[in-house]
C-alpha cells in the first residue's frame, strides 16, 4: 500500500515559493525606487541654469532683465545725501533677481563718455541652487565675490565734492541705450535706467541754468534732435539732488524730464527726492 503523501513537505514547498514572489516583488520595487530616483536627479540636473564665469549671465539662454545705473556727481554732495543713496542704491541692486542684469557707472563731463563701473548678471545665491545638484556654499561664495561686495563698494568709491563745467545728462542717457540696451542680448527683455542726478542739463547746446525747464526753449535748441533716442519702453527712475541753486520750482523739472522721456520712449515712473539737500 502507498504511503500518504507528507501534508508537512508541500506546505514547505508553498511557503518557499511564496517568499520567493515576495523577494521578487521587493526587489522589483526597490530598482523602481532607484530609477525614479536617477530620473528625478537627471530632471533637476536639467533645471540647474550654467552662468558664465565672467559676466554671471547664463550660458543658454539670455538675462531676464537689464537695469542702468547711471550716477550724476558732477557737483558737490552733502554727505547726509550721499548716506541716502548709498541705501536707496543698496535696495536696487537688491532687486535685481538671478539672471538679471546690472550695469553701473558714472557721467563725464565728455559728451557721451560714460565710467563703467560695475557690469554683469545676479547668478544666485546659495539659496536660488539645489542642494541634491548643486553646491549651495560654493554658489553663495561666488555671488558673495562677484555680485554683492563689488556692489557694496561702489558707494563709497564716489566723489562726493567733484565739480564739472558741464553736465551732458542727454547724452549720457542717450549712450547708455545705444551701448546697453540696443545690445542684442538684451532684447525683448525688461528695462529699467535709474539716474542719481539733479538733472540740471548743461552743455554748450543747451543750459538749464539759462534756459530753466522751459520745454518750448529746449525744443528749439540743437539738443532736441541731437541727444533725441528711443528707450525702448524702459522704466526710468530718478533719485533727484535737489540743488537750492535751482532757479525755477523742482515740479517745472519733473514736469519737464516726464516730458522728454516720454517722447524718447521711456517712461518717468519714480521721482524720488534724496535726503540731505
Amino acid at each position: 500500500m502507498a504511503r500518504p503523501r507528507s501534508r508537512h513537505r508541500a506546505g514547505s514547498s508553498r511557503g518557499k515559493g511564496t517568499g520567493a514572489v515576495v523577494g521578487a516583488i521587493l526587489l522589483g520595487l526597490a530598482s523602481l525606487a532607484m530609477l525614479s530616483g536617477f530620473i528625478w536627479l537627471n530632471v533637476k540636473a536639467r533645471d540647474v541654469v550654467e552662468t558664465d564665469a565672467k559676466t554671471g549671465c547664463p550660458v543658454k539662454g539670455r538675462p531676464n532683465s537689464v537695469t542702468a545705473v547711471l550716477f550724476d556727481t558732477s557737483d558737490p554732495v552733502p554727505q547726509a545725501t550721499m548716506e541716502d543713496l548709498a541705501n536707496k542704491f543698496r535696495q536696487i541692486a537688491g532687486s535685481i533677481k538671478q539672471g538679471g542684469y546690472l550695469w553701473v557707472g558714472t557721467l563725464t563731463p565728455t559728451v557721451g563718455n560714460l565710467n563703467e563701473l560695475f557690469a554683469r548678471c545676479n547668478p544666485g545665491d546659495g539659496s536660488t541652487v539645489d542642494v541634491w545638484t548643486s553646491n549651495p556654499g560654493k554658489h553663495q561664495r561666488i555671488w558673495e565675490e562677484a555680485f554683492d561686495k563689488p556692489l557694496k563698494q561702489i558707494p563709497a568709491e564716489l566723489s562726493a565734492d567733484s565739480q564739472a563745467d558741464q553736465s551732458p545728462i542727454m547724452a549720457g542717457i542717450q549712450k547708455v541705450k545705444l551701448g546697453l540696451f540696443d545690445n542684442g542680448m538684451f532684447d525683448n527683455v525688461p528695462k529699467r535706467l535709474v539716474i542719481v542726478s539733479d538733472m540740471l542739463e548743461n552743455t554748450p547746446v543747451y543750459s538749464q541754468y539759462k534756459s530753466g525747464a522751459d520745454y518750448d526753449v529746449f525744443k528749439k535748441s540743437p539738443a532736441n534732435s541731437r541727444y533725441r533716442t528711443d528707450l525702448l519702453g524702459a522704466e526710468v527712475t530718478i533719485l533727484y539732488l535737489n540743488r537750492p541753486e535751482r532757479k525755477f520750482p523742482s515740479v517745472d523739472h519733473v514736469d519737464f524730464w516726464t516730458r522728454w522721456f516720454s517722447e524718447n520712449g521711456g517712461n518717468l515712473s519714480e521721482f524720488i527726492k534724496l535726503e540731505g539737500m
